[in-house]
């Protein structure tokens, strides 16, 4: 009498259902608001400390590019990793693939939530960040428009680089290991590969460092939006990688 029901209870979740979970999940831990508190505090840190250098009709707009470039970019990839190696790590994605069988509907689910949850947490930190140092500079009028194209550019800057770490974070299944493996992509490869163009005689390289994700949302913060499909393209390529790779491995 009872076996009908208890079947219809436990039938797999719909995207839009799996959609919820991972945002309920995201939401109730508490690392999540320590990422959204520390990429705040840091920008407000530099609008805070910034003495007014740059250009001097948008001082202020200096400070999101600095603060995301040399500190902030890093606690998003943090962010994003986390966001699959904790489950891996405790083994309650066992849970959620009970849930929800498919582990690529699994992985879109989290790049969809994840990357939302960057995009939100980057634009809002850059507009605390460059609102304060517009204030600061008594340029805030002038610098509006300008301000909230970074915003939004830093925003999706960082949202398709919190799906790039969630990725690589199902790639590598160990936080140590992918964060060094973001470091490494964001810090070292596009030195390197600057380095090699230089000693190799290889200008071609440098090409090549500006598809890299840190110099890709450089340009992308700076105003050239065309460099949102680069980052897009490194972020379908990490989720496809991931998905692949839970497939192929047990939880």
């Amino acid at each position: 009498m009872t076996a009908a029901p208890v079947r219809d209870h436990l039938r797999p979740l719909g995207l839009r259902d799996a959609v919820a979970a991972e945002l309920i999940k995201l939401l109730t831990v508490r690392s999540t608001w320590w990422f959204a508190g520390g990429l705040a505090g840091l920008l407000l840190l530099m609008a805070v400390l910034d003495s007014g250098g740059g250009t001097a009709s948008a001082r202020s707009l200096t400070v999101g590019l600095t603060a995301v470039s040399y500190f902030g970019q890093y606690v998003v990839a943090a962010f994003g990793l986390l966001v699959i190696t904790s489950e891996l790590a405790t083994r309650s994605v066992t849970v959620t693939f009970a849930a929800t069988p498919s582990r690529g509907r699994v992985m879109i689910t989290k790049a969809v939530v994840t990357g939302v949850a960057g995009l939100v947490l980057g634009a809002a930190a850059t507009a605390l960040g460059v609102g304060t140092a517009a204030v600061r500079h008594g340029e805030l009028p002038r610098v509006l428009g300008a301000a909230a194209e970074q915003v939004a550019a830093t925003g999706v800057y960082l949202g398709l680089l919190a799906v790039v770490s969630l990725g690589v974070g199902a790639l590598v299944r160990r936080s140590a290991g992918a964060l060094t493996c973001m470091v490494l992509l964001l810090l070292v490869v596009p030195e390197v590969l600057h380095l090699a163009a230089e000693r190799l005689d290889a200008p071609f390289l440098d090409t090549f460092v500006g598809w890299t994700p840190a110099q890709a949302g450089w340009r992308l913060m700076s105003g050239e939006w065309e460099y949102a499909l680069v980052l897009g393209v490194w972020a379908v390529a990490a989720v496809g990688a991931g998905i692949g790779v839970l497939r192929s491995r047990d939880a």
